[in-house]
């Protein structure tokens, strides 16, 4: 993999960051959105649809992970070589970093109310921090096999690989973002964290998102893929 692959997952990440966290502040203290419902419907949207765009546009080029779990699965599983996945995560760093100031830039007051889309533990699990982790762990579990399926396999058309793993990610945020704000990817935590300078729950969103892709990637690949026979 050269410099576009890298560039491309700069863009992804910096996308996905931007829109989704931007989508938090839009959505909730700049409309004023009265119904929570109503709220995570259009957050979700913006994420999976974001996602899904990107995956169209850059998928050819770097596979579109953005997401430093998909990343590391991808090292784990030899998909990828390790210099490769170290440039593909400092690439989402960087995008997710320069995403969350933007967003700072565009919304400093209102943006600061949502400590700029930072995904947190929410009262509706108890603020509980291990059940946060159980929760990120499930659904990037999810977004993993989409993924996988997607880059790794020949059985899902080109045409529909985008509109996999978008909607899957919509699907996650719409269950997991009244919960934990539903990030399934390190670099959407990150950014914002750098933004507002809150690290206090970023640990959730590096380990509960990392263990589940690897977890996703290791089941695809040794459970469910057909064994080749011996000759």
């Amino acid at each position: 993999m050269g410099r576009e692959a890298y560039v491309a997952e700069f863009i992804g990440t910096f996308a996905l960051v931007l829109f989704g966290s931007l989508s938090v502040t839009i959505f909730i203290p700049l409309l004023g959105v009265a119904s929570p419902a109503s709220s995570f419907i259009g957050i979700a949207l913006a994420h999976g649809l974001i996602l899904m765009v990107m995956f169209y546009t850059i998928g050819y080029i770097s596979g579109c992970h953005v997401n430093p779990a998909i990343t590391i699965t991808a090292v784990a599983l030899r998909k990828m070589e390790v210099d490769d996945g170290i440039a593909y995560v400092i690439a989402q760093v960087l995008g997710a970093t320069v995403a969350a100031l933007v967003h700072e830039v565009i919304q400093p007051g209102n943006g600061a109310l949502t400590n700029y889309g930072m995904p947190t533990p929410s009262t509706f699990i108890g603020q509980n921090y291990a059940l946060a982790v159980v929760v990120e762990l499930i659904i990037t579990f999810f977004l993993m096999l989409s993924f996988y399926a997607a880059l790794y396999t020949d059985k899902v058309h080109p045409a529909a690989s985008g509109l996999l793993v978008g909607m899957t990610l919509t699907a996650d945020i719409l269950i997991a973002g009244p919960l934990t704000g539903g990030a399934a990817n390190p670099a959407r935590a990150l950014g914002p964290a750098i933004a507002s300078g809150s690290y206090g729950t970023l640990w959730i969103y590096l380990v509960g998102p990392i263990v589940g892709a690897l977890l996703a990637g290791f089941v695809y690949e040794h459970l469910l893929l057909p064994k080749k026979k011996k000759k």
